[in-house]
């Protein structure tokens, strides 16, 4: 809404005079009394509308600190209910891997036992204290009342589980175990310094409930045995030939991976995030304060909510979600103050422009008081009345701009003062009409920047999630397979990527393996992956050949490929009895190949043309056979791509002699070796691309 107060425009800045001017052309005229009346009606007005602008910027500040707060408020609110679930949901992820894990001990336990002809003697010895802090596995049996020669012929056999053992305790840097009902116990973990001749461990918690409930089971939380820390216990049942409980399995998950979790969750400047039990005990936090407790009061197990409280004065917020796999619940607790502060900024804001206003002011009131002390020496009372009439002229609109500023201040923020007196009043009122459109502006943007950035932030978040999930992640990948060995990783640039590695059993003779990098970055690649990704997996299991594969997934995208998008790609099948390979590529970077004991190099293969660039190209497939001890590595071109500050890249030259030096290594540890390497190149430049690497190995 316009509302134009009287006085024409005037059409041209140069036709403006200023007070001053007017003031001169009349002080020939003004009557010493006519000054008085003019001089105390002049500075009056001036006073009010100083006094006016002070309380109006005080009022429009409080307004916009508390729509800013109200506005800010809802915002946290509903970010730390996804950010609690989404922590939560994390816990669980890490519980349910040590579950599966659990599961697979237990499968091969079964299958050792119910199969135990097939299986030739792998005693396992007692605790050794010169193995002090190494990864070991020992065997510790019941003192008394057990059948030794029993112990000693089932427990050889069952010695054939202690490599998974070994495995799973090192990926997840935690102690493993089976336990029979015949009283002896396999074990594997670092404390063979500690560990008792005689231990019967039929009688423990974990044992009795895997046992009693006949199913995968935790314990709740207890204090380790041999001090290292806060554990919880999964255990899984395994059967002998009878088709009975024959023992259970275990794992210990110390806090480890859920410290992190917990210490990585990050609220505000100032806040907490920690992990209740189902006894209301805080048993994970990261931060050591008694607001903790006082916060986990509010928190209802079980439940997702929120909750208020006020500590010495601060106000908190506290968001809490319930974990899955155990009774438990992970909160977070916010102080007000940490997202209240932006709301007091644009009340700041409006404060300082409240006051240069009010200096405005005051030079104006000086220019008066300067102008009337001239006309008290020159102005004679014959012209009293051309005196008053100028007074009038000045007052009005300072009058004008008094109730536009009032007007303003109760919170008509469309409302525009429109003089048109052409002097600086005239500029005072642009003044006020700007300062009431910043306040607007800055209000509406502060709402609309801080709902988009949290929007955008949730659905990357979830994207990211949803693409890890999407990908092979459980290693060992396939622990019945004794003939190979397989190890993937990708670390994307941004929070989602256009990389992706595959493998899967096409039958049980045959293995795949796929490596590939979509042309583009952030969500678009991150669809077309998952597109593609399904085409070739989908296409390879309806027992095409990998030429066939490529050729029909090529088709396929180019019939919608509306945004050029396209995709490298390698793709092999492993023929597992004979070691037969047989690849495509479609542009993507040659594999490295490593033969027995030799060094890396590159694999033979002509590079093709990419997924997704013409319609009917045909793929050229080729062939090696791969014997024990070889080894086959794919990576993306954000491995050979990486750069330092300087723009110098990493090279094929440089990932041949780290992959070299990493050859005797564990897959696991040629992977994160060559990552270390990449890391020390670059130093502290920002990843560019996203990095995938995947390793295969022949055993036998």
């Amino acid at each position: 809404m316009k509302i134009v107060l009287g006085y024409d425009k005037i059409d041209s800045m140069s036709r403006k005079t200023s007070v001053r001017k007017k003031v001169s052309a009349l002080t020939t005229a003004v009557s010493f009394v006519s000054v008085l009346i003019v001089g105390i009606i002049t500075l009056s007005s001036l006073f009010v509308l100083r006094s006016n602008i002070i309380a109006v910027g005080g009022q429009l500040g409080d307004m916009a600190a508390r729509e800013g707060l109200n506005t800010l408020e809802e915002i946290m609110i509903n970010r730390m209910e996804i950010l609690a679930i989404n922590r939560a949901a994390m816990s669980d992820a890490l519980l349910l891997q040590v579950e599966r894990a659990a599961e697979i001990i237990a499968f091969r336990a079964t299958e050792i036992m119910q199969n135990s002809g097939r299986y030739s003697a792998n005693p396992v010895p007692p605790p050794d204290p010169a193995n002090a802090g190494v990864l070991t596995a020992q065997f510790i049996r019941a003192e008394t009342g057990v059948d030794l020669a029993a112990i000693r012929s089932e427990s050889e056999i069952l010695g054939n589980i202690k490599d998974l053992l070994f495995d799973i305790a090192l990926n997840f840097n935690t102690q493993t175990f089976i336990t029979s009902e015949l009283g002896y116990t396999i074990d594997v973990d670092k404390d063979s310094g500690v560990k008792p001749d005689f231990l019967d461990q039929r009688g423990r918690p974990w044992y009795v409930l895997a046992r009693d409930n006949n199913a995968v089971s935790w314990t709740d939380f207890y204090s380790d045995v041999y001090g290292r820390g806060g554990t919880v216990t999964c255990a899984a049942p395994f059967y002998g030939a009878n088709g009975l409980i024959a023992g259970v399995v275990g794992i210990d998950l110390f806090f480890e991976g859920l410290v992190e979790i917990v210490e990585s969750t990050m609220a505000g400047e100032t806040g907490y995030a920690f992990l209740l039990d189902q006894n209301d005990d805080v048993i994970i936090y990261n931060k050591d304060s008694p607001v903790i407790e006082t916060a986990a009061a509010v928190v209802v197990n079980g439940q997702n909510g929120t909750g208020w409280l006020t500590i010495d004065g601060s106000q908190l917020f506290v968001a809490y979600a319930p974990m899955k796999e155990l009774p438990w619940t992970f909160a977070i607790v916010l102080y007000v103050s940490d997202y209240a502060s932006m709301a007091f900024e644009g009340r700041d804001n409006i404060i300082r422009m409240r006051d240069n206003a009010n200096d405005r002011i005051n030079n104006i009131i000086i220019i008066v008081v300067i102008l009337l002390i001239a006309v008290f020496a020159v102005i004679t009372l014959p012209i009293a009345l051309v005196s008053r009439k100028f007074a009038n002229t000045l007052t009005k609109p300072i009058t004008v701009l008094s109730e536009g500023v009032r007007l303003i201040a109760d919170g008509n923020l469309d409302y525009n003062i429109d003089l048109r007196t052409g002097d600086e009043i005239d500029d005072l009122g642009e003044s006020v009409n700007k300062m009431a459109v910043g306040l607007k502006e800055y209000i509406f943007n502060l709402q609309k920047v801080t709902a988009e950035k949290e929007r955008i932030s949730a659905e990357l978040n979830v994207a990211a999630k949803i693409q890890t999930h999407m990908l092979p992640c459980i290693f060992p990948a396939f622990p019945d397979r004794a003939e190979f060995d397989i190890y993937a990783s990708m670390q994307p640039a941004n929070e989602v990527g256009g990389d992706f590695y595959d493998f899967f059993m096409i039958d049980n003779n045959t293995l795949a393996v796929v490596m590939a990098d979509v042309s583009d970055k952030g969500i678009p690649a991150a669809l077309f992956m998952v597109i593609t990704k399904t085409l070739i997996k989908n296409n390879a299991q309806y027992g095409n050949s990998p030429e066939e594969v490529f050729e029909i997934v090529n088709r396929q995208i180019c019939e919608n490929n509306k945004e050029s998008m396209f995709v490298t790609a390698f793709m092999g099948y492993l023929d597992i009895p004979s070691g037969r390979f047989i690849y495509v590529n479609a542009g993507h970077n040659p594999p490295l190949i490593k033969r027995g004991n030799a060094d890396f190099e590159l694999l033979s293969v002509k590079p093709g043309f990419v997924l997704g660039g013409l319609k009917n190209m045909v793929y050229k497939q080729h062939e090696t056979t791969l014997g024990k001890g070889d080894m086959l590595y794919l990576y993306t071109d954000g491995v050979t791509e990486a750069a330092n500050h300087e723009g110098e890249l990493f090279t094929e030259k440089r990932l041949l002699s780290s992959v070299n030096k990493n050859k005797n290594s564990n897959l696991t540890d040629f992977l994160n070796g060559i990552k270390t390497e990449i890391d020390l190149f670059t130093g502290a430049a920002e990843q560019s691309d996203d990095i995938t690497m995947l390793i295969l190995k022949i055993k036998r």
